[in-house]
């Protein structure tokens, strides 16, 4: 068994007492895949016919660890073969994490990473969040929530570079030409722009840390982020392009904790939007 920072679990990709029923969802990425899509579905991209939510699947978007996730597949009867819909409901972050944990759970290096993908909506950076695990010789980027569908425009076992691009990429991206701006975010939500890749930067940070968060959560600089990015101060610009300078420069090509980031502040809570609306959450610590 492997020994590095990223082949540990995390206080949210630990799957607790669920370990051995994570571990049948195998270490073959696209069979993996396909397991994940077994436990939980998406409002889109392809993993709902309905295109919508229940009720209780709603509520499961507060879910924050694999624990939690597999409690509730469990409850419902998800990996045993014989479920009762619904499935878990969920977003990118939660297929990724979910193979995350499995690739930990082996001793095998893997992790969150927070960007925008090119190819869900043609024209357009969508938020997204993907696994990246280490094959022994370099960082391979699977799209989990995507990679049991058929007739996408790339190879979402090792997503090329320039389909999906990290946080820092896009802050800098915009940064050169601040009229694309508005096609990062989540185009269905209308929600865009240079505060959205800001929040994104503090999100990657977290996950490169392995505080693995969720994309509605907001704290520090980006607690109270105008969508009108020409009112923010020149501190606030400034601290987004330290941020982004430090995840550009950090040695992500590593196993090892980055050490350019290693001092910048995590929370201990956020102001995070599962539904729409603010809700204070305080994280666990241990």
């Amino acid at each position: 068994m492997r020994t590095s920072f990223y082949s540990s679990q995390s206080i949210h990709s630990d799957p607790g007492p669920y370990r051995e029923a994570l571990l049948r969802g195998g270490v073959e990425p696209y069979s993996l895949a396909r397991w994940i899509s077994s436990v939980i579905q998406h409002p889109r991209g392809g993993q709902s016919e309905e295109g919508v939510f229940t009720p209780e699947q709603a509520a499961d978007l507060e879910l924050r660890s694999v624990a939690e996730i597999l409690s509730v597949a469990v409850k419902r009867g998800l990996l045993e073969g014989d479920a009762v819909p619904p499935k878990v409901g969920g977003v990118c972050r939660d297929f990724a994490i979910l193979a995350v944990s499995s690739f930990r759970a082996r001793g095998i290096p893997a992790r969150l990473r927070v960007g925008f993908a090119d190819y869900p909506l043609p024209g357009h950076f969508e938020d997204h969040w993907i696994c990246e695990w280490h094959d022994g010789r370099r960082w391979r980027r699977f799209d989990v929530q995507f990679a049991a569908i058929e007739g996408l425009s790339v190879d979402s076992l090792d997503v090329p570079r320039e389909r999906f691009l990290t946080a820092s990429e896009a802050w800098f991206r915009i940064k050169d030409a601040p009229e694309i701006a508005s096609r990062f975010g989540v185009a269905s939500l209308d929600l865009g722009g240079a505060w959205f890749v800001a929040g994104s930067l503090l999100r990657d940070m977290a996950a490169l840390r392995k505080l693995e968060l969720k994309p509605w959560d907001y704290w520090g600089p980006a607690e109270n982020l105008s969508r009108v990015s020409a009112e923010w101060s020149q501190e606030a610009w400034d601290t987004f392009d330290r941020l982004a300078s430090r995840l550009g420069h950090a040695d992500i090509d590593g196993e090892g904790e980055p050490e350019a980031l290693a001092d910048w502040p995590l929370p201990e809570r956020v102001i995070s939007f599962p539904h729409g609306e603010p809700l204070a959450v305080v994280l666990r610590q241990s």
